[in-house]
């Protein structure tokens, strides 16, 4: 091996030495779990408005989160609207969260794809890593009415499996 890729390959360790010593310390990564609140955060859409998780209390919430270079999140998009479309309005929120890309790059995507679903734009990435603790994308959340997670998903979900929680939690008092 030349000195340079010795070199190379020693800094990669370092750094992902470093990496794990900084996130994954057992006080600062507590996974969010099923019946605990789902952490409140407010972010821009991609008309300029504001949203507020705690705004939606009272309805049952898919929290998805995605970007435009994910292959599974492309896959499963198309899902995402028909269920938006078929719940929007019997209390259910579908809430696109955007990570870290520019609202040109995400609206393009949403347009691209006919998504009409509120889209909002975690530009610096701090809800998706620091208060979601999110890894692998697609990942959604299924809050009830009263705000608490009732399901985490990681992965692209079908039409009919979003539908089968959503009626779970429509359920709910």
């Amino acid at each position: 091996m030349s000195r340079a890729i010795t070199v190379a390959v020693l800094l990669l360790a370092v750094v992902g030495i470093i990496f794990a010593l900084t996130n994954f310390t057992k006080d600062d990564n507590k996974e969010l779990k099923v019946g605990q609140p789902a952490p409140n955060f407010t972010l821009t859409d991609l008309k300029g408005k504001k949203i507020s998780l705690s705004d939606l209390k009272g309805k049952v919430v898919l929290l998805n989160f995605w970007g435009s270079w994910c292959d599974p999140c492309k896959r499963e998009m198309p899902d995402l609207q028909q269920a938006y479309q078929n719940w929007k309005d019997k209390g259910v929120v579908v809430l696109g969260v955007n990570i870290g890309e520019s609202k040109v790059t995400a609206k393009a995507f949403a347009d691209r794809l006919g998504i009409t679903f509120p889209i909002v734009l975690d530009s610096d990435r701090n809800v998706t890593l620091n208060l979601y603790k999110i890894g692998p994308i697609p990942t959604s959340f299924f809050i009830d009415k009263k705000g608490n997670i009732q399901q985490v998903y990681t992965g692209p979900m079908s039409l009919q499996s979003i539908e089968d929680k959503i009626q779970t939690l429509l359920s709910q008092q």
